[in-house]
């Protein structure tokens, strides 16, 4: 924590808003991978008692974002090629491959209108190399399509593991030469959803997912 400082909170009862502002800079890059959090530290910054800060590292843990252990420190999680290419590619293409099965029959023009927009602001975040802005439109996308499902279990387990997807999605951003390469993949995956061939678009879907690079 040498390098970043948590805001002082105005607001002394704000679990959520301590367990925002630590989520979004992990996302953001300002609490990376491996670094320890220290309550004590974190209660001077912020102006608030340990308790929430307690209370917010555990929902956080929860989320997948935090590792701690009896004893010893809260440290911000890291994600492993072994957790990606066995555990969350796999479970993500089930359910978004179930998802669209169920949403296919109902999408109309309104639906992939939106599907558009959001692809329009990927191109623009990718030309701005805004990663944050990009990983926001990309998730987007995709928990649009999971949610046309209106399968709350199928959503409330992708959204359960949305966190890991996104730290997966910026920790490997800042590989890619063309950050547009992710723009073109959605925009080839929304031309197959348009032409309606569940066959086509379980394929294009399976390739999709798979396609995030992986760089050690």
């Amino acid at each position: 924590m040498d390098n970043f400082r948590f805001e002082e909170q105005k607001v002394t009862s704000l679990r959520h808003k301590i367990t925002d502002d630590i989520r979004k800079a992990i996302f953001n890059g300002q609490l990376k991978p491996g670094i320890r959090l220290r309550e004590i530290e974190m209660s001077k910054q912020m102006g608030v008692s340990r308790g929430p800060i307690r209370e917010a590292l555990r929902m956080l843990e929860q989320e997948g974002l935090l590792v701690s252990q009896p004893y010893k420190e809260t440290i911000v999680a890291e994600i492993t090629r072994e957790e990606v290419v066995e555990v969350l590619l796999p479970i993500r293409n089930t359910l978004e491959q179930f998802a669209i099965r169920k949403a296919l029959p109902n999408m109309s023009g309104a639906h992939y209108a939106r599907l558009e927009e959001i692809t329009a602001e990927m191109y623009e975040a990718a030309t701005k190399r805004d990663i944050y802005k990009l990983a926001d439109c990309d998730l987007a996308f995709h928990e649009y399509l999971v949610g046309l499902s209106d399968m709350m279990n199928i959503i409330s387990t992708w959204k359960s593991i949305y966190n890991r997807i996104r730290l997966h999605f910026l920790t490997q951003a800042l590989t890619y030469d063309n950050l547009t390469d992710v723009c073109d993949e959605h925009e080839k995956l929304l031309r197959v959803l348009r032409q309606g061939d569940i066959g086509e678009i379980s394929e294009a879907l399976t390739e999709h997912i798979h396609s995030v690079k992986w760089n050690e």
